[in-house]
């Protein structure tokens, strides 16, 4: 005989409810009848839609994560949070001859951060605050290596007390930084193939081809 399931008790968005033990937050909210709809996203991390905030049982500390990834634990308090309103700059990097030199320009709120740590409350474990010392001081290259894992979610934008988004100034950084670097000579080549349409008779022969072609096909491209 199977063991009963083990229940546990949580403040969800205002209301204690009894739930099974093991579910997500997502999973919690859907298993109590809760219709959520907005917030939600891809369930498996990569989206940052649905942020939430929570404090854990005999812990005074609000903390930040996401939804999908934070299983409910027995005591915990937590609400959904709902999408915080960050400027984002309109720029047109393709005409910019140097487009970090005009960052300041596009946001100036980066150069009233006074260090205060406020926006580490990353689900992902970046170094938020570090990251935007980084773009201060000019060192761009070490910016944009630390926040390779960032999924906007904007929880740093919405701590911040001057008003500064993270997530968009190291978004401007990484693309201004992919185009002043030299273009890989190897997409080149490949975007020209492609442009010239080098492979279209190829492609047109494996889209006529049936089932048993295409898997022998595959089989001597994947090769031994």
């Amino acid at each position: 005989m199977k063991n009963a399931a083990t229940f546990i008790i949580v403040e969800l968005e205002g209301r204690k409810i009894r739930i099974p033990e093991g579910l997500t937050v997502i999973e919690a909210l859907w298993d109590t009848g809760h219709d959520v709809k907005r917030g939600i996203g891809c369930l498996s991390g990569l989206c940052g839609a649905c942020t939430v905030a929570f404090i854990e049982k005999g812990s005074s500390k609000v903390k930040f994560g996401l939804g999908c990834q934070k299983v409910a634990e027995d005591g915990l308090n937590v609400i959904m949070m709902p999408c915080f309103p960050s400027r984002a700059a309109r720029y047109a990097m393709e005409a910019m001859a140097h487009p970090l030199e005009e960052l300041g320009a596009h946001y100036p709120e980066l150069y009233t951060c006074n260090d205060c740590g406020a926006c580490n409350v990353c689900p992902e474990w970046i170094n938020v605050a570090g990251v935007m010392k980084f773009a201060k001081d000019g060192d761009y290259e070490a910016a944009a290596s630390r926040v390779t894992d960032c999924i906007m979610c904007g929880l740093c934008a919405s701590r911040c007390p001057k008003s500064i988004a993270p997530q968009y100034v190291a978004l401007y950084i990484q693309r201004a930084l992919a185009r002043e670097r030299p273009f890989p000579p190897n997409l080149a080549k490949r975007l020209t193939q492609m442009e010239s349409f080098v492979f279209e008779a190829e492609w047109s022969r494996i889209v006529a081809m049936g089932d048993d072609e295409l898997k022998a096909y595959c089989a001597v491209m994947e090769g031994p």
